[in-house]
C-alpha cells in the first residue's frame, strides 16, 4: 500500500509562501481614463429617476444622494468636507436649508472651475425647488449632469 505524500510546509525563508489576495474593490472602477492629478469623476444620474427613487424609498435615497454629491463636489473642488455636505445635515430643520444653499454655491464653484457658464441659484435650491414637489433633487442633478458631461469631454480628449 502506498502512503499519501506529506505536504511540505513553507519555511520562513521560503519565497514561495502563499501571498494574501487583495479583496475586490467595493466600488466599480470608472471607465474613464483618469490622469494623475485630475479630479475624481462626477457621477451622472437621471433627474427624474432620482426624483422617483426618492419618492419610492420614502425619502431614504435622498440622504444617500445628498451625501454622494457632497463628497463628489468637495473632492472635485478640493475643499475640505464640511458638516453641511453630510447626509445627516438634511435632518436638522433650518440647517438643511443652509446646506442646500451652500451645496448650490459649491456646484457654482465647480462649474466655474471648469469654465462653464451654468449657474445654480442658491435661492431656488433651498426655497422654490423644495416647495415645488421636492424638486431640489431634479434641479441640482441636472446641473451636476452638465458638470459630469463637461468633465467627461475634457477627460477623453
Amino acid at each position: 500500500m502506498t502512503e499519501p505524500m506529506a505536504r511540505q510546509q513553507p519555511q520562513l525563508g521560503d519565497n514561495h509562501a502563499p501571498q494574501p489576495v487583495a479583496p475586490p474593490p467595493l466600488y466599480p472602477v470608472s471607465p474613464l481614463p483618469v490622469q494623475p492629478g485630475s479630479p475624481p469623476a462626477i457621477r451622472r444620474q437621471g433627474a427624474w429617476t432620482l426624483w422617483w427613487l426618492c419618492g419610492v424609498t420614502l425619502g431614504v435615497y435622498y440622504f444617500i444622494w445628498y451625501d454622494r454629491i457632497g463628497s463628489e463636489l468637495t473632492a472635485f473642488t478640493e475643499t475640505p468636507r464640511a458638516a453641511w455636505s453630510q447626509w445627516w445635515s438634511q435632518l436638522i430643520p433650518i440647517y438643511n436649508l443652509i446646506g442646500l444653499h451652500r451645496m448650490a454655491k459649491l456646484l457654482n464653484t465647480s462649474h466655474a472651475q471648469v469654465g462653464s457658464t451654468v449657474h445654480v441659484s442658491p435661492f431656488v435650491t433651498w426655497f422654490w425647488a423644495p416647495s415645488w414637489f421636492a424638486s431640489q433633487t431634479r434641479y441640482l442633478q441636472r446641473r451636476i449632469n452638465t458638470l459630469a458631461e463637461i468633465q467627461q469631454s475634457t477627460m477623453t480628449r
